[in-house]
């Protein structure tokens, strides 16, 4: 009797602090999104409903937040706010940088080396120097010198799609699942620009490399535990050594960054790439440089391979999803290609400068990376130790944004919304034409982010998609076929915007 009545008294406390903890904003006259009890309005995500991107998007749609530059949520039991107003997300994101410079989740700084020191992860002490340090390395000028080691992986994307067709396909006909052949040909492209190695998964899909990129993201309970953890409960990371990577990829990543660093080192052979990169900065930082530090050149080579297959190999994905769906885009596009391929100096290909240069090229990528941006949400944490005033936005009232708290951008929200885009859901690569992209507000394209903290390798990913794309579009018509679906889902399961299922489609042999 006793123990029912002390469960009965804990479980009434609980359903109070609950009610008071989620009227926070409403306290405060701040416009807010109803919040189920316990878990927030992050419900849909956390029963594996959606993904970020999606969880995000509902909550910038939600009618409570229409009209609102921004509106009071709760992720678990953060309070946060998630932006919906260009300028003001302009104001977080570039003009008051200085008070946002560091992202919400965190992992264990000290124990998690690998993970803590990477680009997207690290705060912002770590991340200013590495970002000063890494800049000029993405420059134009630097991924130029890239574009030969991306091509060589387009011929043997060429070679693999051919030596498909000759073994399945039947009246130079053949059906693939486009995610899989994404994520092979990404994965070659980053072992060769970060580790300096032939990971071969063209000619060997299970090879290595590819297999520790899948395993990266199986959800086993212990790294569930750990991402769970980094996003919602970050002050617990150093107290529960969370880990990014699992263990398996720890060793097998160090393991190859310690051999390509001393193969390269004694050859002293130069193949632009990554190694030539971290072997120059050995040699000429301080030692009190943080390049020195236990783990920084596998932490960045890591994380790239993580992040840039997926988001690369994703985005040529939907690509060619839209085009097989959209046949005049499609025929209008590969006529620019066979264009610039009748005048080109180079057989079969292209240089560097034609693919960067074709307009109509840039604008289909352009809108796919509106329809589905990679990066579906933004976030960021207030580091002013004062916090950060809010009250101009706030409808004149007084509100102070309490150093820590986190906010959200939706990229899904904006890049959907109709007061930026009309007929959002409409794959129109003419929304980029020269005339229309000088119409567009800013900050309502945000494929790779803004300010400082944006994606330091845009240049190298659109490179990458446009690689991709024209090694298979220079030799295949793609079209829709029977277990194409007729409206693309995303994997509730991962954390940028990927495919969910299969994504099939036929491909034509129609060399240009």
């Amino acid at each position: 009797m006793l123990v029912a009545l002390v469960l009965c008294l804990i479980i009434a406390a609980a359903w109070l602090w609950q009610r008071q903890h989620f009227i926070h904003w409403r306290r405060l006259g701040v416009p807010e999104i109803a919040a189920t009890p316990f878990v927030g309005n992050v419900w849909q995500l956390l029963r594996g409903a959606c993904c970020f991107g999606d969880q995000f998007r509902e909550l910038y749609e939600s009618p409570a937040a229409a009209g609102h530059a921004f509106v009071g949520i709760h992720v678990l039991h953060n309070h946060a706010l998630l932006l919906r107003e260009p300028a003001m997300i302009k104001r977080i994101l570039l003009e008051d940088f200085a008070q946002f410079s560091s992202r919400f989740e965190t992992t264990d700084p000290i124990g998690d080396t690998m993970g803590a020191q990477n680009l997207f992860f690290s705060k912002h002490e770590t991340w200013r120097e590495t970002h000063k340090i890494f800049a000029p390395f993405f420059a134009a000028s630097k991924v130029r010198n890239m574009y030969a080691l991306l091509q060589q992986i387009g011929q043997q994307l060429e070679q693999h799609l051919a030596r498909q067709l000759a073994a399945k396909g039947t009246d130079n006909t053949l059906e693939l699942e486009v995610k899989q052949l994404s994520a092979l040909f990404s994965t070659d492209i980053i072992a060769s620009l970060a580790f300096g190695l032939e990971a071969n998964c063209l000619q060997q899909p299970d090879a290595e490399f590819r297999r520790m990129c899948i395993e990266v993201n199986e959800p086993r309970p212990k790294r569930l535990l750990h991402l769970f953890t980094m996003f919602f409960f970050p002050r617990c990371s150093r107290r529960l050594r969370t880990h990014l990577y699992s263990e398996e990829y720890e060793r097998f990543m160090r393991q190859s960054m310690d051999w390509a660093l001393a193969q390269r080192s004694a050859s002293g052979v130069q193949r632009h790439d990554l190694i030539d990169i971290f072997l120059q900065l050995q040699r000429t930082q301080p030692p009190e440089s943080v390049v020195h530090k236990r783990d920084f050149f596998v932490a960045q080579a890591s994380f790239l391979l993580l992040a840039g297959f997926d988001t690369s190999s994703s985005t040529i994905t939907f690509a060619l999803y839209e085009l097989a769906k959209q046949p005049a885009i499609q025929e209008r596009l590969r006529q620019e290609l066979a264009e610039a391929l009748h005048v080109s100096e180079q057989p079969e290909t292209l240089s560097y400068e034609t693919l960067s240069g074709l307009p109509y090229l840039r604008q289909v990528v352009d809108e796919v990376l509106r329809l589905y941006p990679p990066t579906a949400f933004l976030d960021r944490c207030c580091n002013a130790a004062s916090g950060y005033d809010l009250s101009a936005w706030n409808s004149g009232s007084k509100l102070r944004l309490p150093s820590g708290a986190p906010v959200y951008i939706s990229v899904l929200g904006l890049h959907r919304d109709e007061q930026h885009w009309p007929e959002p859901l409409k794959f129109d690569p003419e929304r980029f034409s020269p005339e229309q992209r000088q119409q567009q507000r800013p900050m309502t394209y945000l494929p790779f982010g803004a300010g400082p903290r944006g994606c330091i390798g845009t240049l190298l990913g659109l490179l990458e998609i446009k690689v991709g794309l024209l090694h298979i579009l220079k030799n295949y018509r793609v079209e829709t076929c029977a277990r194409t679906l007729p409206e693309m889902k995303f994997d509730a399961k991962a954390f940028v915007l990927t495919a969910a299922g299969g994504t099939y489609l036929r491909f034509v042999s129609d060399k240009l």
